[in-house]
């Protein structure tokens, strides 16, 4: 295949994704084609940074001829809908912008400022300029700028769930925890606390890079990674349903380390709850109720063979027959 080719596929992706109303399908068959070839991947970038060159630039008059009743020709492939009918426009646009890029593509900074939102004991609903919202859990913190060519969140702690409105001229990515997050149209969950990063995917597709990170990911529908600190990647499935449980007032684990269910209690109750040598090695499956100190501690010494001791420090988890 020539890079002419790859360009032609990229371009073809680009235009379709654009439609706002895309199926899922559709976004699975892009990430196969990503994944088959990382020249795909910068091609398609390529496409995404050239088209947002072009919308930079003052609007031209553009001349369309109409077709004769019995001209045969047909229409491009989805006309009716998105950017569709731009194709030929872009490819004789790229083509000629790609020569720009070669050492020679400026530096381009989107409108708007940073925009602060913070949640203490209760979660928020946070509606952005361009229809995507954010639904913060408790004690996170984000900032915010929606700008003509680009859209940044910056996460310094906490979980929120994403549902970001597809614009792919716009792209909209995240950083959190030493991640980058570029989000390719899609609804997903991130967590980013203590060290411990965790994104689940319920609808689209999202890349995830990071700096201690071997190579980046993608990931679709029901998938999951987990990294803590520096230590290598997991790779999970997930219901989709499930990447957010939080929003329903429900934490769900299955087959849980302990300490991952004290990390969430620390989050939630806003104090250090730590896990004593002798409870590390037992496991939790099942549902929490959020709730209050009290009630969260209550169901989780009910499921699982432990005692709640509080200190000044916070909190500790030790087995009901140990130290």
């Amino acid at each position: 295949m020539t890079t002419q080719d790859i360009h032609d596929q990229a371009l073809n992706w680009f235009v379709r994704l654009s439609d706002a109303d895309a199926p899922e399908s559709a976004w699975l068959d892009f990430r196969t084609w990503l994944e088959a070839d990382a020249a795909h991947g910068r091609a398609y970038d390529l496409i995404e940074q050239v088209w947002v060159a072009l919308e930079d630039q003052p609007t031209a008059e553009v001349v369309v001829t109409p077709i004769a009743a019995n001209d045969s020709a047909p229409l491009p492939r989805g006309a009716r809908s998105g950017r569709a009918w731009l194709a030929p426009l872009m490819a004789t646009a790229a083509a000629a912008a790609a020569v720009m890029v070669v050492g020679l593509w400026p530096e381009i900074s989107g409108e708007g400022r940073f925009a602060t939102y913070s949640t203490a004991d209760a979660p928020r609903e946070v509606v952005l300029s361009d229809g995507s919202r954010l639904s913060m859990n408790r004690h996170s913190d984000l900032r915010v700028r929606i700008g003509k060519h680009d859209r940044e969140v910056e996460m310094t702690g906490g979980e929120v769930a994403f549902d970001v409105t597809h614009d792919a001229s716009r792209p909209f990515t995240i950083a959190a925890d030493e991640h980058e997050i570029r989000v390719l149209g899609t609804a997903f969950n991130v967590l980013s606390h203590g060290g411990h990063f965790a994104v689940g995917v319920q609808r689209g597709l999202v890349a995830v890079s990071g700096a201690a990170m071997a190579q980046p990911v993608r990931l679709g529908v029901g998938e999951q990674m987990v990294q803590d600190g520096t230590t290598a990647v997991v790779m999970s499935s997930v219901d989709p349903l499930q990447t957010s449980t939080w929003r329903e007032g429900v934490l769900v684990y299955r087959e849980a380390e302990l300490g991952k269910v004290a990390d969430d209690l620390s989050r939630y109750l806003n104090k250090p709850v730590n896990v004593s040598e002798s409870a590390r090695a037992l496991r939790f499956t099942g549902a929490l109720r959020i709730g209050d100190e009290d009630t969260m501690l209550r169901q989780l010494q009910d499921f699982v063979p432990i005692r709640a001791t509080r200190a000044n420090d916070g909190i500790r988890l030790t087995a009901r027959d140990g130290g």
